[in-house]
């Protein structure tokens, strides 16, 4: 009772996803990638992951709360590399967790920038507002 019917999603992505904390995190495979972060001009900040890695798992309630906080600001999505491994490929990704940001504007695979800052929600958030903000003053 009050839950809507057909609102609950968890059951087919995995025991990383899906949960009501990370409800603002998109996710993203190799069917979807190129449709809603290509072709969008929003700003994209992407982790792609493995559904077994602890660093991953430890990432990811700081993960869901930057999705949260930002909702709005900047895309905040995260890509199972086990199971897409042809958008972890086609990007470079050789460990877990990694992060790559989408400026906002037209994109292409060239567009990524790679993050290796803080992995907490405050530390990203922060470095998120000011590549957009930087971004965002033309």
């Amino acid at each position: 009772m009050g839950e809507k019917a057909g609102s609950g999603s968890q059951g087919s992505q995995g025991s990383n996803s899906g949960s009501a904390e990370d409800k603002d995190v998109i996710v993203l495979t190799d069917d979807n990638f190129d449709e809603l972060v290509l072709q969008d001009n929003s700003p994209w900040f992407i982790e792609f992951y493995a559904p077994w890695c602890g660093h991953c798992q430890r990432l990811a309630p700081e993960w869901a709360a930057l999705a949260t906080s930002l909702k709005g600001e900047v895309k905040v999505a995260k890509i199972d590399a086990t199971e897409s491994k042809g958008l972890g490929a086609r990007f470079g990704v050789q460990g877990y967790p990694t992060i790559k940001f989408f400026p906002s504007g037209p994109k292409d695979d060239s567009s990524v920038v790679d993050y290796d800052g803080p992995r907490s929600e405050s530390g990203m958030a922060d470095w998120l507002r000011e590549r957009t903000a930087s971004s965002a003053h033309f």
